[in-house]
């Protein structure tokens, strides 16, 4: 290691032992004080060109170094509850296109808070044009009593499309976009029915997402959730 460092620094040395020599032959007398001087100027000079050349190197090394190095976007992204409901509201406002909803809970549109920042978003945006639900058959009810009077209340209520009814079994439930504007690209807002993903309000069963994942368009989870909601809003009822 330590003649690692000397070799590193070999010009500093050179510089040293220059110097040294200079100031020696002065006091043998074989050179004037002047030449010390000069001589040790010139070294002075020589160095701090050298220094400012390999500091221009190493700003070079580190821009390249930067391009180089690429922070990867992630492909799923957790939404922990404080942030919820105004990033599903942004969420909605990227749409360029149609909406899809898969077994949600209808129950949590009870709430003209919730329905306004989930759902209300999305009918009364120029940019959705279609709006589709694939939902549970248990879910009707809910539907006909906690939504569907306030989607007849929006501007946009014939992008709504009438709802999809399922015996669903999976446990899960997403809002699905499109964000492509030249080209197809989708990205989902996932849940997973029960804790800890959502929590059950009140007596009557009211279910509401305690965390969301955000499925970005580049991961191979979005084609996934597209197959499930293509085949079950298609199968036989």
């Amino acid at each position: 290691m330590k003649w690692k460092a000397v070799l590193k620094n070999l010009d500093v040395i050179a510089i040293i032992a220059a110097s040294i020599g200079a100031i020696v032959l002065h006091h043998l007398g074989i050179i004037p004080e002047t030449y010390v001087i000069s001589i040790l100027l010139m070294l002075l000079a020589l160095h701090t060109l050298q220094e400012a050349l390999r500091g221009e190197e190493i700003k070079e090394d580190i821009k390249t170094i930067t391009k180089n190095v690429q922070v990867s976007d992630p492909e799923v992204e957790l939404i922990k509850p404080r942030e919820l409901l105004v990033y599903t509201e942004e969420f909605a406002l990227k749409n360029r296109g149609e909406v899809w909803w898969f077994n949600a809970c209808c129950t949590m549109f009870r709430s003209q808070e919730l329905f306004d920042r989930l759902l209300k978003t999305s009918i009364d945006s120029s940019r959705t044009t279609k709006i589709y639900f694939v939902m549970n058959k248990t879910m009707k009810e809910a539907w006909e009593r906690d939504i569907r009077p306030k989607i007849e209340k929006c501007r946009g209520r014939d992008k709504v499309q009438e709802p999809v009814w399922r015996e669903i079994d999976e446990d899960i439930a997403f809002q699905m976009i499109d964000v492509g504007v030249d080209r197809e690209a989708k990205e989902a807002l996932l849940a997973f029915w029960g804790e800890p993903f959502m929590m059950e309000l009140g007596s009557e069963g009211q279910h509401v997402p305690r965390y969301l994942i955000h499925v970005k368009s580049q991961s191979e989870l979005i084609s996934r959730l597209q197959d499930i909601f293509v085949r079950c809003r298609l199968k036989n009822s």
